[in-house]
């Protein structure tokens, strides 16, 4: 009786535990990628990212992405920068920096939002720089840039950024760690 007992409870005891999670959760920090590929055939879009709702979002839905990534091919070089359709100036460079380690040791400890110049776009984007960008919604995010590509190809310059982030919800100008 007992070799029926215990397998019983195991799967009872692992499926009320499965059931704990949130598959809907909005996540307040992360790392993402987004670029600059276009998609569709008849209603053309990319993806950006939404902070808000911790997502890729497409450009053609509602809620638009808070960021999307762009490729300034004006000579002598290639370039990235980030837009935002929120037509508002929502980006401030808060720090360009020499290595990873020493752009993830200024994103960690930057924990409270000051006054700054605040720009539409975020241009000339590089590795370890650390922006801060203001929601729609009047949150602020700080984010770090880890890796970011932008090359020549066929058809249009390809561009991809990949970004640690960290959005602080409650409109207040405090992170928390």
């Amino acid at each position: 009786m007992r070799e029926v007992i215990t397998p019983v409870l195991f799967f009872v005891l692992m499926f009320s535990f499965t059931g704990c999670t949130k598959d809907n959760e909005i996540l307040d920090y992360g790392t993402d990628t987004i670029d600059n590929i276009i998609y569709g055939t008849t209603l053309y879009y990319a993806i950006g990212f939404s902070f808000e709702l911790g997502a890729l979002v497409q450009t053609n839905k509602i809620p638009e992405p808070d960021i999307t990534v762009h490729v300034n091919a004006s000579p002598p070089s290639l370039s990235a920068y980030l837009d935002t359709p929120n037509h508002m100036e929502s980006y401030a460079l808060l720090s360009e920096n020499d290595s990873e380690a020493d752009a993830k040791t200024f994103f960690d400890s930057f924990l409270e939002v000051g006054s700054y110049s605040w720009d539409l776009f975020a241009v000339n984007i590089r590795e370890n720089q650390v922006w801060l960008f203001k929601t729609r919604e009047g949150n602020y995010v700080k984010f770090r840039i880890i890796d970011l590509i932008v090359e020549e190809t066929s058809g249009l310059p390809y561009t991809q950024v990949t970004f640690e982030w960290r959005i602080q919800r409650d409109g207040s100008t405090i992170f928390t760690k």
